[in-house]
């Protein structure tokens, strides 16, 4: 392996470490209380900007990614790095893979919603999903990165960065019990299907730009999605009132020539 090859790795087994690390060291009550504190206020968004978007930049500047590898430019035209056709073909397969995430997922939470089991609502505020569908997008690229360095195909590439991200979640789940709450597990669920998507459409495209835009689009459209079922779940129904049976007065009457 070569010092191009080997530099990637060590930047990728860096963040692999104080992601474990942070896991470990902070048990979901730990880290919720941290969060209410001042300093937790100011360290914590600091903290993720330079996990999420440092360390990659970082790996950046000292030239062992480049913004090729990662996907934050193409080599084939003058709109970073890719042609206008192929803007074109990247968001027109965008717009396929979004329609066929999202299609099937709304289509079960109605049946659910129908059902009197809707899902649960995101309760995070669109600009957070937008903040952490970006983070996560990065550091899925990120984790790509050094195998497709090192085999050159992003098939398989993409599949190890899958491989890495998912050992990141397996230690993540293991720390908070396993999802043993139906929220977490959703949650949990929806994870699996994000990297699923965006693995498929950075084999399709290696656009990375394209992948966090759809991530983005695509939790935004399912908390919408999620909070109007909620609401039409919890909505009270009509109550039908039983109108009394009609009273004829021929039937009641008694006729004054009995």
């Amino acid at each position: 392996m070569t010092d191009a090859q080997l530099l990637p790795v060590i930047w990728t087994l860096a963040s692999m470490v104080m992601a474990v690390l942070a896991s470990l060291m902070f048990s979901p009550a730990r880290a919720a209380h941290f969060r209410l504190t001042r300093g937790g206020r100011i360290v914590e968004p600091i903290a993720r900007l330079i996990y999420f978007v440092g360390l990659p930049y970082a790996a950046l500047l000292t030239q062992a990614l480049s913004p090729i590898d990662i996907g934050l430019a193409g080599n084939t035209g003058p709109i970073l790095g890719w042609s206008s056709a192929d803007w074109l073909r990247h968001l027109n397969v965008a717009l396929i893979i979004g329609a066929l995430t999202l299609l099937p997922i709304s289509l079960a939470a109605r049946q659910m919603a129908r059902a009197g089991r809707p899902l649960g609502v995101d309760e995070r505020s669109a600009g957070t999903i937008i903040i952490d569908g970006a983070y996560a997008e990065i550091h899925w690229a990120f984790y790509r990165t050094a195998p497709l360095i090192i085999i050159g195909d992003v098939y398989w590439a993409t599949l190890i960065g899958l491989a890495l991200v998912s050992v990141e979640i397996l230690v993540t789940l293991i720390r908070n019990g396993l999802g043993t709450q139906p929220e977490d597990r959703q949650s949990w669920i929806g994870q699996v299907l994000l990297l699923a998507m965006s693995a498929t459409l950075f084999i399709l495209t290696r656009n990375v730009w394209l992948v966090a835009a759809l991530h983005i689009v695509v939790e935004l459209a399912l908390k919408a999605w999620a909070a109007r079922l909620a609401g039409r779940a919890s909505a009270p129904r009509p109550i039908a009132h039983e109108l009394p049976e009609t009273v004829t007065i021929a039937e009641h009457s008694e006729s004054p020539l009995v």
